[in-house]
């Protein structure tokens, strides 16, 4: 009996002084093989809101500049709190158009858009909590918002809930005339180049 509890106890003696030695060593090691991935440059350009809408510019890498609009609205659907976020996105290069809700979309509901009587655009909707609309789409939307007054989007959430949210369109066209100021800035660049 004494032989099993001697070699326990040296066993357990000789891994409190050796562990900390190793794990220290294997920690060395891994910490110079990884590399922290660099951020991108990035400058806050602006950021403002007006009425329900909010707009922010970034500029990236090369002085491109990215732009925003979203409007959000929160809800509630039972018990729980919820919000729609509908809004463009412009690249350098594109515009897209992004409807997102906290919770997620229902799967295969039809997300439908449309400004004041004009038609709906009406897409499906992936399963996911995101919904990005293509560039061909997204240039009928916003021209379709630069001249109407309101906007409507339809959607089924996550649990079912059939919503809908209504945004008005003249603090939009506001910040838009914001907005495509530093969009200008990428003609800038590609013409100095």
């Amino acid at each position: 009996m004494k032989d099993p509890l001697v070699t326990a106890v040296l066993v357990l003696a000789i891994g409190f002084c050796v562990a900390p030695a190793l794990a220290k060593a294997a920690d060395e090691g891994a910490m110079s093989e990884q590399r922290v991935p660099m951020p991108m440059k990035r400058d806050h350009l602006f950021e403002e809101r007006a009425g329900t809408w909010k707009a922010t510019c970034d500029e990236m890498e090369e002085n491109k500049v990215y732009c925003r609009m979203f409007h959000i609205e929160q809800f509630g659907e039972w018990k729980a709190k919820n919000f729609v976020q509908v809004g463009p996105a412009w690249t350098p290069d594109s515009v897209g158009f992004v409807v997102a809700t906290y919770q997620g979309f229902k799967a295969g509901t039809t997300v439908t858009i449309g400004i004041d009587k004009r038609s709906r655009h009406k897409i499906t909707a992936p399963k996911g909590n995101n919904l990005m609309i293509s560039p061909e789409s997204a240039a009928k939307i916003l021209k379709e918002m630069e001249k109407g007054h309101k906007m409507v989007v339809t959607f089924n959430s996550h649990s079912g809930v059939r919503h809908l949210t209504l945004a008005d369109l003249g603090s939009y066209k506001a910040l838009l005339v914001k907005v495509k100021g530093y969009m200008a800035k990428n003609d800038q660049a590609t013409n100095s180049e």
